[in-house]
């Protein structure tokens, strides 16, 4: 009997101790970061941070349960965003949202553990310029325990359990940000422009040769009417691109552009043929600067709807190009374009 009394007594004071421990030594505040340094601009960093819906291109959890459910909810971008995921005992079940954004800065979510009765946890996504194109991201983990004497032992081993992953997470967000294409944006401009009135024909090809052997012959009938009714130019010559061509459901889609010259006239007598009198719209533009032959065009565009995205620009019209020298009188890599997309903001 008195071994057994011993026993109870050892036992009693190793729960005391284990009480009396956790509840003056340990504490309910626990944070658990990590950090590494990213080899782009804090913008570019903070563009895929400021999103739920990229979460699962760098998280290390949804490899844990490849047949786990994520829902993405609200904005793409900023606060509101919002991933809900279900999945088996590994990741379990919750909700994550953006709650709080500064630019370039800093983003914090909320996540609430419906597996784990509605536990609530703060993520920070702190962003820190190491140099002009360095950027150190450190995610930041913070739980509030509030007095439970379990969850402080819990939290006392969540760096040893949390750690590891969170480097994981982060050595995947540094491979995919830094994947990702380097743009130079020093030949794009933002304008506001008035309307311009152009003389213009329409064309109808399917391949760029045949684009290049009729805008030719439309520029000499648009000049030919002009001289003849002694217009003067208001533009070097221009296109718009009403519709580009590709790959459409395994075939080549056709390109319509209208080929024109602007005037600066409002209306026209006399207009006869192909020639029609129409009209560049008024407002807001992304303005690219190209420097050299004409098929480096389609890396041009891709320029501009990088700039778009970065800036919360979306399109709003179609685009069109204005050749200012002539190829036949400078060389290809002296040709100079200038490409203009109508855009509204959404920023």
């Amino acid at each position: 009997m008195r071994v057994f009394k011993y026993l109870f007594f050892a036992l009693l004071f190793l729960i005391i101790g284990f009480y009396l421990y956790g509840l003056f030594v340990l504490k309910d505040e626990v944070t658990v970061s990590r950090d590494i340094v990213i080899d782009r601009p804090a913008k570019v960093v903070f563009k895929t941070v400021n999103s739920m819906h990229n979460f699962n291109q760098w998280s290390p959890w949804p490899k844990m349960d490849p047949d786990a459910e994520f829902i993405f909810s609200g904005p793409k971008f900023g606060v509101g965003s919002q991933m809900s995921w279900s999945g088996n005992q590994s990741i379990g079940s919750g909700v994550q949202t953006i709650v709080e954004t500064v630019e370039n800065q800093q983003v914090k979510t909320k996540t609430v553990f419906k597996s784990k009765d509605n536990a609530v946890s703060y993520t920070t996504y702190q962003l820190t310029p190491v140099s002009e194109d360095k950027t150190r991201v450190e995610w930041i983990y913070e739980t509030d325990f509030d007095g439970d004497i379990i969850g402080r032992y819990v939290g006392s081993m969540l760096d040893g359990m949390l750690g590891p992953q969170y480097e994981q997470g982060l050595q995947k967000l540094k491979e995919v940000i830094e994947s990702q294409p380097v743009y130079d944006f020093s030949a794009v401009s933002e304008a506001s422009l008035d309307s311009q009135n152009i003389l213009f024909i329409p064309i109808e090809a399917t391949k760029q040769s045949e684009i290049n052997a009729l805008m030719g012959p439309a520029y000499g009938q648009i000049m030919g009417f002009m001289q003849r009714n002694q217009l003067a130019m208001a533009t070097p010559p221009l296109a718009v691109y009403r519709q580009v061509g590709g790959d459409v459901s395994g075939g080549f889609g056709s390109w319509h552009i209208d080929v024109g010259v602007g005037v600066a006239v409002e209306t026209l007598s006399g207009i006869t043929g192909e020639i029609q009198l129409g009209q560049l719209p008024a407002g807001s533009v992304i303005k690219y600067v190209q420097t050299g032959p004409y098929s480096q065009a389609e890396k041009s565009y891709e320029i501009i709807d990088a700039y778009m995205e970065e800036q919360g620009l979306v399109a709003n019209g179609d685009p069109w190009e204005v050749y200012i020298n002539d190829p036949g009188e400078v060389a290809e890599a002296d040709l100079i374009t200038h490409i203009y997309q109508p855009v509204q903001q959404t920023r």
